[in-house]
């Protein structure tokens, strides 16, 4: 933790977070005193899910997110904790900026969705093309502004024409200024209640959306396209797709064993709240499904590098998503039974 101030003069806490939107949401309501972590508004605000999208490409190979859309997370917490928040966007650069400052004098910090690629205080070997990246803007400063970007160890300073290209680059998941920042927060939530909306809201994204895209059809979905690829796209093609499924995966904002060992802290957090057995089981249960996808990303990793052993086959990666699939189905509906039964 590390004091940082707005323009007023008013201290905030810099938590170094394991995802960016879910580290800024938390950071956001921790600055208005209500002290949540980033597990907790993580399964509030339904962040858990999976989708792969055929139809929409990103570097010339289909977009896989494990997470819900970007901007929900936020907006689902802050509803079900009882605020108020802001949200804009803007079609004129100048006026985004301009905006942003206006708020900035208030004291006010501000959440911003930016393009990870133009963020100039990132190194270049990490920078790519990512439309959603979330940080806190705390304060204007002398040809810039003061940064609290979750994913570093400290807060950062950066040039206003890096943030302003970032704000309102263009491009997949283009973000077109989009700012946000809770107005009002209840002091004291149900935090019993907003558990219980978010996670049947899981449920129902996970389990119950009738396209083939979407939740853990999604994840049969793709794959079956896996286990198919090589002789569908011949071994070069198939390890080009297989290595994009993995990028989603580990590297870019929409992780997905990252984000299940975040969803099993989130369950723990909540089964001490509830005095909970069930939802203790269901934390182990969803650490051990991070762990399978791992295992699918390790081996993964080894068939695009050709170090693979024999055995390790596109098949067999397609096989260990077949059993994530599975076991997520199984979570998910036997987190509804629970969910139903607990009592806010």
């Amino acid at each position: 933790m590390i004091t940082e101030y707005t323009a007023t003069g008013k201290p905030f806490i810099h938590y170094h977070a394991a995802h960016c939107e879910s580290g800024v949401t938390s950071a956001l309501f921790r600055n208005k005193g209500v002290d949540i972590s980033e597990p907790m508004a993580f399964g509030i605000g339904s962040g858990i899910f999976f989708a792969h999208l055929p139809f929409m490409k990103s570097l010339g190979h289909p977009v896989s997110t494990f997470r819900s859309q970007p901007g929900a997370i936020f907006r689902k917490t802050v509803k079900r904790l009882g605020g108020e928040f802001v949200i804009k966007s803007f079609r004129d650069p100048k006026k985004g900026m301009d905006e942003l400052r206006q708020v900035l004098r208030t004291g006010q910090v501000v959440g911003l969705k930016t393009n990870l690629y133009w963020l100039p205080y990132i190194s270049e070997r990490f920078r790519f093309n990512f439309g959603s990246h979330n940080l806190i803007v705390l304060r204007e400063i002398e040809n810039g502004f003061r940064i609290s970007d979750p994913t570093f160890e400290y807060p950062v300073d950066c040039s206003a024409e890096g943030l302003q290209k970032a704000r309102f680059a263009r491009g997949p998941m283009e973000g077109s200024g989009y700012m946000y920042y809770p107005k009002t927060v209840k002091l004291n939530p149900d935090l019993r209640e907003a558990c219980i909306k978010g996670m049947k809201d899981s449920c129902n994204m996970m389990i119950r959306i009738p396209l083939p895209f979407f939740g853990v059809r999604g994840i049969r979905f793709l794959a079956k396209r896996v286990i198919q690829s090589e002789g569908k796209l011949g071994i070069d093609e198939a390890r080009r797709n297989l290595g994009a499924v993995v990028r989603w995966l580990e590297e870019v904002g929409t992780g997905g064993s990252g984000f299940r060992y975040m969803y099993a802290a989130f369950f723990q957090e909540a089964a001490e709240l509830f005095g909970s057995e069930d939802l203790a089981e269901l934390s182990h249960e969803m650490t051990v499904i991070g762990d399978t996808w791992r295992d699918f990303s390790v081996m993964s990793a080894r068939i695009i590098k050709q170090r693979n052993k024999p055995e390790e086959t596109f098949a067999k990666a397609g096989g260990l998503m077949l059993i994530c699939a599975g076991r997520e189905e199984n979570f998910f509906k036997n987190l509804d039974q629970v969910a139903r039964k607990l009592k806010a």
